[in-house]
């Protein structure tokens, strides 16, 4: 330990750090320690998981706070989820127990006894999430200036999942409006452990004065990685295949895509039907699906120590759940190790799934991204993944969950779904675009390659609600006053003074909001009613929920969407129910024990990928190397996508004659497929978009020609563009939109025009058509 950085310390954290018997400071904690003492400056610190980020902020921090009594909260410590605030604050508590420094918390599960404490008395450490203090301004907005006048610091911690989206900038004008209330400029420090770009990170924390925040980095230990990617295919879907098939193997799969013909391959029916001769076996089991194969796998490899399963929705949560639990009960295995953990599973269930994780009791949790940041889950020894994540961010994140003990490798098991080809098989379908993004995410994980955050949103949605939110706070306020303070020192600069007048007398119009003869903005009737509902201190939206219960004990959340009748079957936290009674009036749900039943069909959207994936997948799709994290179905599976590619000519050529038109593959991210596809729309062209390519309603190489040449010649406004979004309203506050600004937002926010008059342009530098062989 170096002994010169420790001297800076205070007396009482010298003491704590050698009676928890720390013997050293890892290199982030020294420098940390030497810039927040030695200087003024803001920080960004980023290291990777378990690489001591906490610490090397609150170190100095405590000694900051040791140094003297403050009559405020001195430090404010900002992260994503309730679930990392609890963590960090038995974490500080602990530390800061020895020191005499209080340290509070602040979300929805914490007493109001607990908050009239600090309210009261306001001091040391407060750990909250951002709507929690949305809801200090409404609730406590006069309050605010004695409660943080001596504000020093605030720490936002896992800093990435804050970037360019809507809590970002609600974040980010909570702040504005927290420095505006008290006169204070408190100093920041970013935490995370996966940062696309440092720089974005940098602007987030000091929006005018980037580059004066200082960047420690720290890659930390290296731990080594043990990886693999199976693959498994799932039946055809009826709907799709016109009848019930069989569900091939992946060796199966690449049989039959290696004997067919360029024209078997563009068209549909019977030209590639399947052949189902042959592939029945004799005394063969009941059928079984890809999910009974990866409860099989999970049964094998995370029964018997403690591990973490994420999924990309909450309906494979259920599913799986489900199966595994069944093969427990069907083996008559002792304990049942295996838990589900996701957002609409009851509170105490999800900690009994934590305290499990935590106390070395082998537990498996099959989860969502409720357990993909910080919290602290002890020694979790492998990581699973059902189906890819939709960015690399996420997969990095995902497998930093293991491994974060020294000696300790990073496991992973990535699962990928495909469906088994069939008569119904679209040529994307057969190119297996999991398989490739599951690669892709593989190789720009491995060369350090992670998504940048997005900073040209216009959020109006956030801004409507931080417009109704500072009227409740204080009462009224002039237009000239709420412009300054959202838009010229908040995070709304991109919003014109124009576009601000529309919004206010689009929200007058609709009676959020009226002027008094003075000039003050003040609620309206239906502005008081919007900001007095129970979800208001969210910027984001939420699904109306309700709540079910077993006799006594909460079992967890549906969304009104997903709601079963009484009499229905339902699969909560892993287990089957029957509905016994809905309470339309108390949102609530009454349930009993079953044996059988269906999973609820939680709503939930596809993620989008960036354009730097799709090329890495173009680039794993025409490559001839067989990475050796895949295992011998995945292998077959890329070798099948890889003959059908080079069958049909894709490796020289984006756009293929077939017989219902010509199919597009450019190649790009999912915003820019969106908008080929919208500007085929505007232009006549009737289009039809799949995960990786355009299926456009033209007959030949001078129709096409024809198309992109118009399209750059008179390439449509963005209102025009955003004319087509469907459905406009997705964000809460949307509704209050004027017309104009809805589109605009949907132009700038969901499209990605420049990238897509990019890839037209493009078209005239490359051969469009490779030449033609007869179909």
């Amino acid at each position: 330990m170096s002994e010169a950085t420790f001297r800076l310390l205070a007396p009482g954290v010298q003491r704590a750090i050698w009676e928890m018997g720390w013997k050293e400071l890892r290199p982030i904690q020294t420098e940390a320690i030497q810039s927040v003492l030695g200087g003024e400056k803001h920080l960004l610190i980023t290291a990777s998981t378990a690489g001591g980020k906490t610490e090397a902020a609150f170190l100095p921090i405590l000694s900051r706070l040791a140094s003297g009594p403050n009559d405020s909260v001195h430090t404010i410590y900002i992260g994503p989820l309730k679930a990392l605030i609890n963590d960090q604050f038995a974490r500080l508590d602990r530390l800061c127990e020895r020191l005499e420094i209080p340290v509070h918390r602040w979300h929805g599960d914490v007493s109001a006894t607990h908050k009239q404490k600090l309210r009261r008395d306001p001091s040391g450490i407060l750990l909250i999430t951002p709507e929690s203090l949305e809801s200090n301004f409404i609730n406590y907005g006069n309050q605010i200036p004695r409660l943080y006048r001596d504000l020093e610091f605030v720490v936002i911690d896992e800093l990435h999942s804050f970037l360019g989206n809507v809590r970002g900038v609600h974040l980010l004008s909570l702040l504005s409006r927290l420095r505006t209330a008290t006169s204070r400029n408190p100093r920041m420090i970013g935490l995370s452990a996966t940062l696309g770009d440092p720089e974005m990170g940098k602007q987030f924390l000091s929006p005018d004065s980037a580059h004066t925040v200082v960047h420690l980095s720290d890659a930390g230990t290296r731990h080594d990685v043990r990886f693999v990617l199976k693959a498994v295919l799932r039946a055809p879907d009826p709907k799709r295949a016109g009848n019930v098939l069989p569900r091939l193997t992946c060796t199966e799969a690449r049989e039959f895509v290696a004997g067919k013909t360029k024209s078997a391959l563009l068209a549909s029916g019977e030209s590639i039907q399947v052949e189902t001769q042959g592939v029945k076996r004799e005394n063969e089991p009941p059928p079984s699906d890809e999910l009974d194969d990866i409860a099989d796998d999970l049964l094998r490899h995370f029964g018997h120590s403690s591990n973490l399963v994420f999924v990309n929705s909450r309906r494979t949560a259920e599913e799986l759940a489900l199966r595994v639990h069944d093969r427990v009960t069907r083996e008559k295995w002792p304990r049942d190790p295996f838990a589900v953990h996701h957002g609409s599973i009851a509170k105490d269930l999800r900690e009994e799934t934590e305290a499990a994780l935590k106390s070395g009791v082998p537990t498996t949790a099959i989860c969502s991204s409720t357990l993909e940041m910080g919290i602290d889950l002890g020694s979790v020894r492998a990581v699973g993944q059902i189906d890819p994540p939709w960015t690399v961010s996420s997969l990095v994140q995902r497998l930093g969950r293991s491994g974060r003990r020294d000696g300790e490798s990073a496991i992973m098991r990535l699962y990928v779904r495909e469906e088994s080809p069939h008569s119904g098989s679209r040529l994307s379908d057969l190119l297996y675009p999991d398989l490739l993004r599951g690669i892709a995410l593989t190789r720009l994980m491995l060369v350090k390659w992670l998504e940048p955050g997005e900073s040209s949103r216009t959020h109006l949605s956030t801004l409507v609600h931080q417009i109704l939110s500072f009227l409740k706070q204080t009462g009224g306020m002039v237009a000239v006053q709420l412009h300054k303070s959202l838009v010229i020192e908040g995070p709304f600069r991109a919003v014109s003074p124009v576009e601000f007048g529309l919004l206010l007398r689009e929200l007058a119009a609709k009676k959020v909001i009226e002027q008094l003869p003075t000039g003050e903005l003040i609620l309206a009737p239906v502005g008081e009613r919007i900001t007095s509902a129970y979800d208001f201190y969210a910027a984001f939206k939420g699904s109306e929920l309700f709540t079910v219960r077993h006799q006594q004990t909460e079992i967890g959340e549906l969304p009104l969407e997903a709601l079963p009748p009484p009499g229905h079957l339902v699969v909560l936290a892993g287990r089957r129910w029957l509905v016994d009674r809905v309470d339309a009036g108390k949102k609530s749900v009454e349930v009993s024990p079953a044996k059988s039943g269906a999973a609820p069909l939680f709503l939930g959207r596809g993620g989008e990928l960036h354009g730097r994936v799709v090329t890495e997948m173009k680039a794993v799709l025409f490559g001839q190397d067989h990475p050796e994290y895949l295992d011998e179905p995945a292998r077959e599976l890329l070798r099948a996508a890889r003959t059908v590619a080079h069958t049909v000519g894709l490796p020289h050529q984006e756009v293929i004659a077939t017989p219902d038109g010509l199919r597009w593959f450019p190649w790009v991210g999912t915003r820019c497929l969106r908008t080929l596809a919208i500007l085929a729309e505007i232009h006549g062209v009737a289009c039809d978009t799949d995960r990786l390519s355009l299926s456009l309603a033209l007959s030949d190489e001078d129709d096409f020609r024809s198309f992109w040449k118009q399209v750059l010649a008179n390439p449509p406004s963005p209102s025009v563009l955003g004319e087509k979004v469907t459905p406009r309203m997705i964000e809460k506050f949307d509704e209050f939109l004027p017309e104009a600004l809805l589109i605009r937002s949907c132009a700038s926010d969901r499209l990605a025009l420049p990238e897509a008059l990019a890839a037209l342009d493009a078209l005239s530098k490359n051969p469009v058509f490779q030449a033609q062989t007869p179909v």
